[in-house]
C-alpha cells in the first residue's frame, strides 16, 4: 500500500515538473526577438547586362624559328624572352661553306658570259662571210645554235649565283613576325639542320587572343533571345587578375564550331602596343553592350545558388519567404531579374544563414546609397595589390 501511494505521488510530480517545464518553455519561445536582418527594396532601372567569363591569354601566332641552310651557329645576337621585330637578326650560322659556293658559283658565271659573249661576236663575223657567200647557211645556223645554247647556260649559272647568294644570306636567321622570343633559344655552337633544329621560339605579342567558354545554356539563349552571339558587341572590357580594367577593348574573331564538354570557346582579339598582356594570364571578358530596359535589379549578396537554381529571401508579411529568381546578368553590386520579383520586394542582403522559410523577422531596410557607400568602403579597405579574399 505504501508502495502505490508512493509511485502515484513520483507519477503527479513528473506531470507537475513537465507542465511546468512546458510553460517555461513556451513563455521563453514568446520571449525570444525576431532575427534581425538586413533588407533591400528592389527597383528598376534601363540597365546594361554585364556578362562576364573567365578568360587565358593566347598568342596568335606561335612558330619554331628554323634556318635554311644547315650549320653551326655562330653568332646569337638575342637573349630568350627578348621582344624582336619582323627581319630582326637572331643567330649567324657558319659561313664558310656558302661563300666558297657563292664565289664558284659566280666563276662558273664568268666563264659562261665569256663563251657567250665570244660566240656572239663569232656570229656577227658570219653574218659578214653568209652576205658575201664565203660560208655556208649550215655553217650560219650552228652558229646560231650555238650562241641561243650558250645564252642559255649564261642564265643558268646566274641562278647558280642566286641559289649560293641566298644561301649565304640565310646564314643570318632573322625573326619571321614581330613577337616575343621563348626562353628555349639554342647557344652558339649548336649545329643546326636546315627546317628541323629549331634555334627560338617566337609568339605574337600584338595583338593577342583572349580564349573563353560559355555555358550551352546560355548560348542557345542568346541565339533564342538576342538573335546570336553578337549580343556581346564588338568592344568587350578585359578585367585583369589585379582588379583593374585593361586599357583597351576587343572583339570575338574565332568561335569553335562544336561543343566541348557542354562548353562553346571563343576567341577575342585584343590590342596589346605596351605588352601588357602575355600569354597564359588568366583575365575575365565583360560584355555590357546590351542594355535591359526597365529591368529588376537586386544586390547580387541576396542571391542564394541552390543546386542548379538561383534563389531569394524575400520578406512579406514579417516572415522569410523564399522565391526562385532567373538571373540574366550582372551589372556593378547588382543582378538583373528577369522573373520571380516585383519593384519593391524586400529581399535579404544580410542574414540569410540564420533564418528559415517561414520564420518572422525583424527587418532593417539598407537604401541604395548606403549599400554602394559599404561597397566603395569595402573595396578602399583592400590591401594594396590585394583581391582582400
Amino acid at each position: 500500500m505504501n508502495y502505490r501511494k508512493w509511485l502515484a505521488a513520483t507519477a503527479a510530480a513528473a506531470v507537475l515538473t513537465a507542465g511546468l517545464l512546458s510553460g517555461c518553455g513556451s513563455d521563453q519561445q514568446q520571449a525570444m526577438p525576431n532575427a534581425k536582418v538586413d533588407t533591400f527594396k528592389v527597383f528598376t532601372s534601363d540597365t546594361p547586362i554585364q556578362r562576364q567569363y573567365t578568360g587565358t591569354v593566347e598568342a596568335l601566332q606561335e612558330v619554331p624559328v628554323k634556318a635554311k641552310v644547315s650549320g653551326t651557329v655562330t653568332e646569337k645576337y638575342v637573349s630568350g624572352g627578348e621582344r624582336v621585330t619582323a627581319g630582326q637578326p637572331l643567330y649567324r650560322l657558319d659561313t664558310r661553306t656558302y661563300r666558297s659556293n657563292l664565289a664558284s658559283a659566280q666563276a662558273d658565271a664568268a666563264r659562261a658570259a665569256a663563251t657567250y659573249q665570244n660566240a656572239q661576236t663569232d656570229l656577227a663575223r658570219y653574218e659578214k662571210l653568209i652576205a658575201g657567200g664565203a660560208i655556208s647557211r649550215q655553217v650560219y645556223d650552228t652558229q646560231k645554235a650555238a650562241v641561243s645554247e650558250y645564252k642559255s647556260a649564261v642564265n643558268a649559272a646566274q641562278a647558280q649565283v642566286q641559289i649560293a647568294r641566298d644561301n649565304l644570306n640565310d646564314t643570318i636567321v632573322t625573326a619571321p613576325f614581330t613577337g616575343t622570343l621563348s626562353m628555349d633559344d639554342v647557344n652558339v655552337g649548336t649545329y643546326a639542320t636546315a627546317g628541323t633544329t629549331p634555334l627560338v621560339t617566337i609568339s605574337s605579342s600584338d595583338p593577342l587572343y583572349v580564349q573563353f567558354d560559355m555555358s550551352e545554356a546560355e548560348y542557345l539563349n542568346l541565339v533564342r533571345e538576342h538573335g546570336g552571339t553578337s549580343a556581346l558587341g564588338d568592344s568587350l572590357k578585359l578585367q585583369l587578375s589585379d582588379g583593374s580594367e585593361y586599357g583597351y577593348t576587343g572583339k570575338i574573331v574565332q568561335i569553335n564550331p562544336s561543343m566541348n564538354g557542354g562548353q562553346i570557346s571563343f576567341k577575342a582579339a585584343f590590342p596589346n602596343p605596351g605588352n601588357l598582356l602575355m600569354p597564359g594570364m588568366f583575365t575575365t571578358v565583360v560584355s555590357d553592350s546590351q542594355v535591359a530596359a526597365n529591368s529588376l535589379l537586386v544586390p547580387t549578396q541576396a542571391i542564394i545558388p541552390l543546386l542548379d537554381k538561383n534563389m531569394v529571401d524575400v520578406v512579406v508579411g514579417g516572415k522569410v519567404v523564399q522565391k526562385p529568381v532567373n538571373v540574366i546578368g550582372t551589372y556593378g553590386l547588382y543582378s538583373i531579374i528577369s522573373s520571380g520579383l516585383n519593384p519593391g520586394d524586400e529581399v535579404i542582403v544580410a542574414g540569410q544563414a540564420k533564418v528559415v522559410s517561414g520564420q518572422a523577422v525583424q527587418a532593417v531596410e539598407v537604401t541604395k546609397a548606403t549599400l554602394e557607400k559599404q561597397a566603395k568602403e569595402a573595396m578602399t579597405a583592400q590591401p594594396a595589390g590585394g583581391t582582400g579574399k
